[in-house]
């Protein structure tokens, strides 16, 4: 069993993982996992020239290839409850393949 740490609200050091987590999705990491989510999708499922494009507008945006994978992998590793294990396992294989095949 996790024990949680004391902790006085406010400050950083003192917020589980957990309480960071949600802090980040709540501040939009939830909008750039779909985005990101989306943009792999259409990369893996669309023309050649579809891809080459988003790169080139990743590198004229200052992105990078290894933060959308990034943001997308940190989606999968977070997906679903403990008590949906199978769908879970099946979505997170899912995400992983694409950010493989990207």
């Amino acid at each position: 069993m996790k024990r949680k740490p004391k902790k006085l609200k406010g400050t950083e050091d003192e917020l589980t993982d957990e309480e960071i987590y949600l802090r980040r999705l709540e501040s939009g990491l939830f909008s750039l996992q779909l985005i990101d989510y989306i943009i792999l999708e259409i990369c893996s499922c669309g023309a050649s020239t579809v891809k080459q494009r988003v790169l080139q507008i990743l590198n004229l945006r200052g992105g990078s290839l290894k933060t959308v994978r990034n943001v997308v992998r940190e989606y999968a590793g977070n997906l679903g409850d403990e008590e949906e294990d199978h769908e879970k396992k099946s979505e997170q294989e899912y995400l992983l393949n694409l950010v493989n095949k990207f």
